[in-house]
């Protein structure tokens, strides 16, 4: 009877948790989050694309082509438009035919008079400063100086002529050379010199030409003309070296390229 009457009262409520009772301890089961949570989704950031490491073909001073393209050896060309009538772009060093249409402009010799008068305007200052000295010292200096002779500068090119209806140019400019210089070198020193950005869109180095020779097609993009090609030529002869340079709009490359390789055939240097 006592197990009846035991059974049939109802159980005592757990005394409440005493404020003086620590905080109790978490078990290792209760350190793992309820099943109910929501696993934390990574976050996915944007990736930036790699920009390329800087080479010396982005220095404009010291352009090199070795890094841009490989030199795809090729046959030198064996027809080339009929150059009847054209006419020869003499220069000191080397001479180039060109169609009749294109006008040479002379650079070199206002450089050479340019030179000439600052020559000039200096043993003048000189003389007068030296005057001016002795006036003071009770002296009479030497005021006549050796006079100077810019002919005896070594013989260098800068050429240019112009086709004024298409704006084309041709620019012949010759450059020293050493021992072991190759026409990757000149054509190194060709490029530059170039202001214009430019891109490299074919190189070819001719085992069969007359004097060895290499040659670049640039795509060129010029504030004031726009967008043009260049042909460029490192031709090496046996004291000197040379880079013959054919410019014109890129709607009319397809038209001079063929001119511009004939132009190029007909370059004979100067003894």
């Amino acid at each position: 009877s006592l197990l009846a009457s035991a059974c049939g009262l109802a159980p005592a409520a757990p005394p409440p948790p005493s404020a003086t009772l620590g905080t109790p301890k978490a078990t290792a089961l209760s350190e793992l989050p309820p099943t109910w949570t929501l696993a934390p989704t990574a976050t996915l950031l944007p990736t930036k694309t790699p920009r390329p490491t800087a080479t010396p073909t982005q220095d404009p001073n010291n352009y090199r082509i070795d890094l841009v393209m490989p030199a795809e050896i090729a046959p030198y060309p064996d027809q080339f438009v009929d150059r009847t009538g054209w006419i020869m772009l003499e220069g000191k060093t080397a001479a180039v035919s060109l169609p009749p249409s294109f006008v040479a402009l002379d650079i070199v010799s206002p450089l050479m008079e340019m030179m000439q008068g600052m020559v000039e305007a200096f043993a003048e200052g000189f003389t007068d400063f030296a005057e001016s000295l002795g006036d003071e010292l009770g002296t009479t200096p030497e005021t006549t100086p050796e006079p100077i002779d810019l002919g005896e500068l070594p013989a260098f090119d800068f050429l240019i002529a112009l086709e004024e209806s298409s704006q084309s140019t041709v620019l012949l400019v010759s450059a020293g050379r050493g021992p072991e210089t190759t026409t990757e070198d000149v054509l190194n020193e060709g490029l530059s010199n170039l202001e214009s950005e430019f891109l490299v869109t074919s190189r070819e180095r001719y085992n069969e030409a007359p004097l060895p020779m290499e040659r670049v097609i640039l795509s060129i993009e010029n504030e004031e003309l726009g967008r043009g090609v260049q042909v460029v030529y490192a031709i090496l002869g046996p004291d000197a070296a040379w880079n013959l340079i054919f410019a014109t709009s890129a709607d009319l490359a397809d038209h001079y390229l063929p001119i511009f390789e004939s132009a190029a055939d007909s370059f004979v240097p100067h003894p």
